[in-house]
């Protein structure tokens, strides 16, 4: 525990001094947020303005794990520096929490302060909001797990990193366009969008359309693929040998 506490004071002191992760996971949607209507804002109803601001909830959670988590152990395992934090704390899971909780607490700044920002902005602001995405980051948990399943790519750190920040706003894009269909889980960026859903219907008790046993079994299944990956996780570089 002391290793975990350790690592995770080290790794929080980067990451909130860190402008580039700010800028990607909290200026790209609080720009387009104030900048494109949300379904009218103002004429908007509570169910209609949930489903699209949680969309942005959805990308900032997403875009902190691909980036701090994913990115980060597969920087770090190319750097050869998983070595050295697994000789000094005895195990790799050590330092796989510290960095998702530090990406959690990251997470929990960029959510508030876009929320508060915008909400205030359009005239929906509520302290239920604000812990509605607080709530919905702590259920994202195996999302940041899943996130480990990057590092199983056999690519460059750096191709990897401009791959995976192309690809997340096709991904984006087409969750909001997605037909009801199992398939669409497969999408992470519904697929949360989906759980946010339904928390938000708890929370707010606002009547918000989801699917409750394929976003439980989808949850699941992603936990699943990140502690595989995570076990599966070699200490040495995929490309550097």
């Amino acid at each position: 525990m002391h290793q975990i506490t350790s690592y995770f004071f080290m790794y929080a002191k980067v990451v909130v001094t860190d402008k580039v992760p700010f800028f990607w996971t909290l200026g790209i949607p609080l720009v387009i947020a104030l900048t494109t209507p949300l379904s009218g804002v103002h004429q908007a109803t509570p169910a209609e303005y949930y489903g699209q601001i949680a969309y942005f909830w959805v990308y900032i959670v997403l875009a902190t794990y691909v980036n701090g988590v994913g990115m980060e152990l597969a920087r770090m395992r190319e750097y050869g520096l998983m070595k050295t934090y697994v000789m000094i704390s005895g195990n790799k899971l050590t330092y796989v929490i510290a960095v998702i909780l530090a990406q959690l607490l990251f997470a929990s700044i960029s959510l508030l302060l876009f929320t508060t920002v915008v909400t205030l902005v359009h005239g929906f602001f509520s302290f239920t909001l604000l812990a509605s995405a607080l709530l919905i980051l702590l259920g994202s948990i195996p999302f940041a797990v899943a996130s480990v399943a990057m590092t199983a790519l056999p690519i460059k750190i750096t191709s990897l990193t401009i791959f995976a920040n192309i690809l997340m706003f096709p991904l984006f894009i087409l969750a909001t366009k997605s037909p009801d269909y199992w398939f669409s889980f497969l999408n992470p960026f519904y697929a949360l969008h989906q759980f946010a859903l339904g928390l938000l219907h708890l929370t707010t008790h606002v009547d918000l359309s989801f699917g409750v046993w394929a976003t439980s079994l989808s949850v699941l299944g992603y936990f699943i693929i990140g502690v595989i990956a995570l076990k599966r996780f070699s200490l040495v570089s995929l490309m550097t040998r």
